[in-house]
């Protein structure tokens, strides 16, 4: 059912190894093995590598023997999940400080990947790595904004606070410490949220690597979009359901950063939000007189089935939508150039009018299903 293929510990080997590395695949990954061929031929001297496989095919059985002697291979013929798999890795590992990849990551250009978090990690218990989209899709296209601002949210956080709820768990390290002081990952759908609000909850210290840069695979179609936008959006929801009263208070308490994010995040929130407050507080006073003005001036007439007040509202939306759309793409344009992420103005077009609202609704009818529901088909074994 289970064994360990790989290295074998002695007890004079304990105080040297430093920095320990855990790959999750289930199945396999077309970038399992050039990531391992990065990672072994890393400079950092002190370090072992962790892949838990579940189910392995083929490939990843070719794998393992290729690296054999390099890295330890934890096979199991049974799908455990993500969470089983990694905490089974991490009572099996002595480095000082975990570092966790998922198996499509592909490493940047940082020298020594390894001695970099090293260094990092000297200053603080969690780190998030920068994380972009390896561009080669459509898909992979709009996705790549959703990372801007994810990845712009963990900088702000850094920066202002040194503490976060969230990081992304595609890349991360964390102190053994406080790995095992949280109680490690916890068996739910969104283990690497929990794992950070746990540690924030225990006041760690949080910051982002911005200099320390992995690439990751978005879905390959849409229908594993949707698969993959469904599960977080029920994960999310389940994490907010159980730790709601907490999140309020640390965004209560961090307003100034956590209100930024979550409009960064979800930019079409902005308009919605104008729209209501000028149907509400200003009942249109202004723009219901806007739109015969220019009826006037553009010589032609309303037609008598559209009211005056319709006209108004659909006038007002689209203005507010156009001027959220010009300062969105002023902020995701600087955020671009700050963070080294690529911007084009005809992209963030579709993904400001199309996609965003989209995923923002795929996500939000996710959320109200955990709340609704607790019955949930999903393709993730937790």
């Amino acid at each position: 059912m289970f064994k360990s293929l790989g290295l074998e510990h002695s007890s004079t080997d304990v105080g040297k190894v430093k920095i320990s590395v855990f790959i999750p695949v289930y199945e396999s990954s077309e970038l399992l093995e050039p990531l391992l061929e990065k990672l072994t031929s890393d400079g950092c001297d002190d370090k072992e590598i962790f892949v838990a496989i579940d189910k392995p095919n083929e490939k990843s059985v070719r794998i393992s023997e290729r690296y054999h002697g390099k890295v330890h291979f934890l096979l199991s013929n049974q799908r455990r999940g993500k969470v089983e798999a990694l905490n089974s890795a991490v009572k099996m590992s002595h480095g000082e400080i975990l570092v966790f990849l998922d198996a499509d990551v592909k490493i940047g250009d940082c020298k020594d990947f390894l001695e970099a978090i090293r260094r990092e990690m000297a200053e603080t218990d969690i780190l998030d790595l920068k994380k972009k989209i390896i561009p080669e899709s459509f898909i992979s296209r709009m996705v790549n904004y959703e990372y801007t601002g994810s990845n712009f949210a963990s900088y702000l956080y850094s920066r202002l606070v040194r503490k976060c709820f969230c990081v992304g768990g595609t890349a991360f390290a964390i102190r053994r410490e406080a790995f095992e002081e949280v109680g490690g990952f916890s068996k739910v759908v969104s283990e690497d949220l929990d794992l950070a609000l746990k540690t924030l909850l225990k006041n760690k210290r949080f910051k982002y690597a911005e200099k320390i840069e992995v690439y990751t695979k978005a879905p390959s179609n849409w229908k594993s979009w949707f698969t993959q936008r469904k599960r977080w959006g029920i994960g999310t929801g389940l994490w907010i359901k159980e730790h709601w009263k907490k999140l309020v208070r640390y965004i209560a308490k961090y307003p100034h950063v956590a209100l930024p994010c979550a409009l960064i995040l979800f930019p079409t929130i902005v308009p919605l939000l104008f729209n209501y407050i000028c149907s509400v507080f200003l009942n249109f006073q202004i723009l219901n007189f806007v739109p015969p003005v220019l009826a006037a001036q553009l010589s032609f007439s309303l037609p008598p089935v559209i009211s005056v007040s319709v006209l108004s509202i659909i006038f007002t939306g689209l203005t507010n939508f156009f001027l959220g759309f010009i300062a969105f793409a002023a902020i995701f344009y600087a955020v671009s150039k700050r963070l080294n992420f690529r911007f084009n103005i005809a992209e963030f077009f579709i993904y400001y009018f199309v996609y965003q609202p989209i995923s923002a609704l795929v996500l939000l009818v996710g959320i109200i299903q955990a709340f609704l529901s607790s019955n949930h088909k999903l393709d993730w074994k937790v």
